[in-house]
């Protein structure tokens, strides 16, 4: 009877054992689980710095430009291609849309073209001179063929031109074109 009364003492502390084996078990595994989200989170931040913008003058936000050595600093005022400067745009509002035949209807074609430079001035420059600019780009967007226009090679020859186009009236009215690209934003064909 000694040895029956000693018995069920045991499996109590077989079970204890287990529900803290359990629980060591479980807590490593959540040990290793934060270590690895600290530990990724750590290597992420390294490979992938967060962006920071600003507000310009003009209410626009901006990349922030990151500091530059003093070294480059000085190939970026003469001829650098100012590549270190944050992209600026300039949207031009209202849509411009011209209408075009095709051979089943009359077809109507809304663009929201936005320029970019690097130069605050040369955004002023697309500002001041926008009603020659939005004349032109009309003109030069009029009577296009709507099979060409709606494969992507007839967009980008288009949007080429466009660009070509805003760098030649800018040139001829200011000296210097500065506009680096173009873009549709929304280009809608009803």
């Amino acid at each position: 009877m000694a040895e029956a009364a000693e018995t069920p003492p045991e499996k109590p502390k077989a079970a204890k054992s287990a529900i803290v084996g359990k629980l060591a078990g479980a807590a490593g595994l959540f040990v290793a689980t934060l270590a690895a989200v600290l530990i990724g989170g750590f290597v992420n931040a390294k490979l992938h710095p967060t962006q920071e913008y600003v507000l310009g003058p003009d209410g626009k936000l901006t990349l922030k430009p990151e500091p530059k050595p003093a070294a480059d600093e000085h190939k970026g005022e003469h001829g650098g291609g100012g590549s270190g400067k944050p992209a600026q745009y300039f949207s031009f509002d209202p849509p411009l849309v011209v209408n075009f035949d095709d051979t089943q209807a009359v077809r109507f074609l809304q663009l929201q073209i936005d320029v970019m430079a690097r130069e605050e001035k040369v955004i002023e420059q697309v500002k001041q001179n926008s009603p020659a600019i939005r004349n032109n780009l009309l003109m030069l967007m009029n009577n296009r063929d709507y099979k060409t226009l709606m494969t992507r090679e007839g967009k980008e020859a288009l949007r080429q031109e466009c660009l070509k186009e805003v760098q030649r009236i800018l040139k001829k009215e200011t000296g210097a074109d500065g506009v680096e690209d173009l873009y549709f934003s929304s280009f809608v064909v009803q």
